[in-house]
């Protein structure tokens, strides 16, 4: 029954999926050079064609996705752990050094590394008219702002330890860009009503796996994603993935605002939160779970309409060097 509800790939999804594998590898071995042997064997495509394929489909070269990749990590690594040197970073991202780290890093951001962390020389970069670095500077100095405001700080809703989950998820294909994401969500309620699910029953979470102060949005991923049981495991095709929402401690927090403002709300956690929690963040992405749909309160553009949903962030006790 269900495959005759499976929603037929375009050669463009067929040869996303297939470049789905280098996208995460690339993600998860930030440091470590792919070579283009690797990369077409993870793809099945021929080594010989590999490069226009993945130029043509994701719109970067593999080496220019590679390097804003690490750069990018790289960049969240200097602004929410500065217990690590500069010469730190760049080694663990496969620098040979710092000179070269902060080259490329002004290269690409526009900005030197240690700018990010201080407040004052970045103060003075924003203030020049004919500075345009590749980053959200607005973002980046409200962090600033908000270290120095922590005495207000943001709480959790609570702690909880969540069971694992298992997951039907499909990636936007705008990055965190709101039509993107719409689309997104509604080939999911699709995909639920053609495999008899409750769409507004089903638990539904959104996994946002890059920094936008540092990605540029429609770069960005994205997934929505939505509980299923065992038994629709097997029902979950291309372009849809299975995958799971890992168990463990997660801190939960409510959020009822405009979608434009969201962003600042988790920039608020990362900030005033975490620093005085007592835990630190486990490798895995901010995750959004939305208990009602967005709401129609407000007129006007979409990211001026309120939204309210729950902001979990996975955490582990803070290890004390």
């Amino acid at each position: 029954m269900h495959q005759s509800t499976e929603q037929k790939l375009s050669a463009e999804e067929v040869y996303l999926g297939r470049l789905q594998p280098v996208i995460e590898w690339v993600h998860s071995n930030p440091s470590s050079p792919l070579s283009l042997q690797q990369a077409a064997s993870l793809s099945h495509f021929s080594k010989f064609h590999f490069q226009r394929i993945f130029a043509a489909v994701i719109g970067e070269s593999l080496s220019q996705y590679t390097n804003r990749v690490r750069l990018e990590r790289a960049a969240n690594m200097l602004l929410l752990a500065e217990e690590y040197s500069v010469t730190d970073i760049a080694l663990q991202f496969g620098f040979s050094g710092s000179a070269n780290f902060s080259r490329a890093f002004k290269e690409h951001f526009g900005v030197t590394p240690s700018s990010v962390r201080k407040t004052e020389q970045l103060r003075k970069l924003v203030a020049n008219n004919n500075f345009e670095p590749a980053l959200n500077t607005t973002q980046l100095t409200r962090i600033h702002a908000l270290r120095a405001e922590r005495h207000s700080v943001i709480q959790p809703v609570k702690l909880h330890s969540i069971s694992q989950l298992s997951l039907c998820t499909l990636r936007a294909s705008q990055g965190y860009q709101l039509q993107g994401i719409s689309a997104c969500w509604q080939q999911l309620a699709a995909w639920a009503s053609a495999h008899g699910l409750d769409y507004s029953q089903v638990q539904k979470f959104g996994f946002g796996h890059d920094n936008p102060v540092f990605t540029p949005l429609d770069k960005a991923r994205y997934d929505g994603a939505i509980v299923i049981n065992d038994e629709l495991k097997s029902a979950v095709t291309r372009p849809y993935q299975l995958n799971v929402l890992s168990a463990g401690i997660y801190a939960i927090f409510d959020y009822r605002g405009a979608i434009k403002d969201l962003l600042s709300f988790q920039l608020d956690i990362f900030a005033k939160w975490l620093p005085q929690s007592g835990y630190e963040p486990e490798d895995a992405p901010l995750i959004e779970h939305y208990p009602e749909v967005i709401s129609q309160e407000n007129g006007g553009s979409p990211s001026e309409k309120v939204i309210a949903l729950e902001i979990w962030l996975k955490v582990k006790p803070l290890k004390f060097k």
